[in-house]
């Protein structure tokens, strides 16, 4: 447990130093990247460490050992695995590597400013940053590339194009990230009429690569993982709504996108209980809320008490995702604790 919690210990420690400094950079994304240095180690030299690793041994190497075939999860992913195939054909070099791509996208997306430190620090990365590069790959990397799509709308000067280019990588590597594009776009996009070519397009793109198997395995998956307990979906519904009122206090006034974001949680937390599909759908929506409050309102100025603050959230999210390690241990092949480096696997 302690190869995850030192490395977000430095995180924290080095970006509350930055923030309360008078220190001003243009970009913070190579102090970021040093910041994050430990706990990149730690995810790209994993061994058997992360709850889903074992099934992407199987799932990768079938992507380009002959067996493409049989792989059923989205296609952007599938070619990413194939390209990194080219490189080194080994899924002990291809799945560090999209750790490490993961990683990087993340820095950029949140190093534009302090306010960004912060958000990432101490929202994102305890709760997200282990889960996304050592477990699960698709959604990681999905996520991430949404948020450097939400990035392109929250410069002074938007780039709309870039947004739809990284949505669709972003689409294209987990669907279920159509949900966070799609908010972005309602929310932060004046339609215009080349919007709708562009739609069309996107839309006969998505569905001549839309693999109907994909869709029952998943129907199938979630129906062969036993029903979780009430708990395990309370824990993130009050993550979320103590980052949802701390948000509102310091805004005053929410857009009304918001609002929504907090419904569809409040959704996924009753199809939690009764399947494990809604704590995938309520990582999704805080992921999403986190996106908003990072890219798409006013930067707040923070005191040292508000940090202190944020502090404490940091260490509740983390908590509850140590716990979720914890509980995982005699269930599957690869837990993240015990951790292991590379040269330890068994």
């Amino acid at each position: 447990m302690l190869y995850y919690i030192l490395p977000s210990f430095i995180l924290i420690v080095m970006v509350s130093m930055m923030y309360i400094s008078k220190l001003k950079l243009k970009s913070y994304a190579t102090f970021l990247f040093f910041a994050c240095f430990p706990a990149i180690l730690i995810a790209v030299l994993s061994g058997d460490s992360g709850t889903d690793k074992n099934a992407y041994y199987t799932w990768i190497g079938n992507s380009f050992n002959g067996n493409i075939d049989e792989v059923t999860y989205e296609p952007g992913f599938k070619y990413l695995s194939v390209l990194l195939s080219y490189v080194y054909p080994s899924v002990y070099f291809i799945i560090p590597a999209i750790g490490l791509l993961t990683s990087i996208i993340l820095i950029k997306s949140y190093s534009r400013n302090k306010y960004h430190l912060v958000i990432f620090t101490f929202l994102i990365f305890p709760y997200f940053y282990f889960d996304m590069t050592m477990n699960g790959l698709r959604y990681g990397l999905s996520f991430a590339l949404s948020s450097l799509a939400a990035y392109q709308l929250s410069k002074p000067k938007k780039n709309s194009f870039l947004f739809f280019v990284f949505a669709i990588f972003a689409v294209s590597m987990q669907y279920s990230s159509f949900l966070i594009v799609g908010l972005i776009y309602l929310s932060q996009i004046n339609f215009k009429k080349v919007h709708l070519l562009f739609l069309i397009i996107v839309g006969y793109a998505v569905v001549s690569l839309l693999d109907v198997q994909y869709f029952e395995n998943k129907v199938d998956i979630y129906n062969d993982i036993s029903r979780p307990s009430g708990i395990s979906g309370l824990s993130p519904l009050v993550l979320f709504i103590t980052i949802f009122l701390l948000n509102w206090y310091l805004q005053k006034k929410l857009s009304w996108i918001y609002f929504v974001i907090l419904g569809l949680e409040i959704l996924s937390f009753l199809l939690s209980l009764k399947s494990y599909s809604g704590l995938r759908f309520q990582t999704l929506m805080m992921f999403t809320l986190l996106i908003f409050i990072a890219h798409f309102q006013t930067a707040q100025l923070f005191g040292k008490r508000l940090l202190a603050v944020y502090f404490l959230i940091a260490c509740l999210s983390l908590s509850l995702k140590m716990r979720n390690f914890m509980n995982e241990e005699k269930f599957v092949e690869t837990p993240f604790i015990p951790y292991e480096f590379f040269w330890e696997r068994r």
